[in-house]
């Protein structure tokens, strides 16, 4: 048995009437509660997808300078500007460790020290270090980014691990001149 298709009309179909209003009250009231659902999904996750960061210092380049003061090595630049607190600077002389600063990245320790040039509390380009050096020894800096202070990465005299890296060294033998 064969079931017939339905023939085409001859003339498309036109709407002889507008539709009912609570038809058109569901059609805005369903695309209001549309609306309102993805504002709220876009409150909820939108800052999920975008955590905060800590600021990253990488990297910090170091210039080794003759003042009249002494020799100094001097901040050039540095990546972000972070907080002092999340640094120490490691003096290595002849392959053995001399001094250890920081955290936080202040003051000095023996025959090397810290100056905040610009006094804001963060490691920039108008801060320097300061040391005593001979003509015969080689010298070595190293800036290291610390995440957490508390961290057991404080204790070891390298900076292994992922909560501390390395992101400035500058090398030099004998004073500079």
């Amino acid at each position: 048995m064969k079931i017939a298709r339905p023939s085409k009309p001859e003339v498309p179909f036109k709407r002889r009437r507008s539709p009912p209003p609570q038809a058109t009250k569901l059609l805005r009231y369903s695309l209001l509660a549309g609306v309102v659902f993805m504002v709220m999904l876009a409150i909820v996750f939108l800052p999920q997808m975008f955590p905060r960061q800590p600021l990253v210092a990488t990297p910090v380049e170091l210039r080794l300078l003759n003042t009249t003061g002494g020799p100094r090595v001097e901040v050039v630049s540095v990546g972000a500007v972070v907080e002092l607190s999340k640094f120490r600077a490691v003096f290595i002389r002849d392959n053995a460790i001399v001094s250890i600063l920081g955290p936080p990245l202040l003051g000095a320790n023996g025959s090397f020290s810290f100056t905040d040039g610009d006094l804001d509390s963060r490691l920039g380009p108008a801060d320097y270090f300061t040391f005593v050096c001979s003509a015969r020894s080689t010298y070595r800096v190293e800036i290291q980014q610390v995440e957490e202070p508390s961290s057991t990465a404080l204790s070891q005299l390298q900076c292994l691990g992922p909560g501390c890296f390395v992101v400035g060294v500058l090398a030099w033998s004998g004073c500079p001149a």
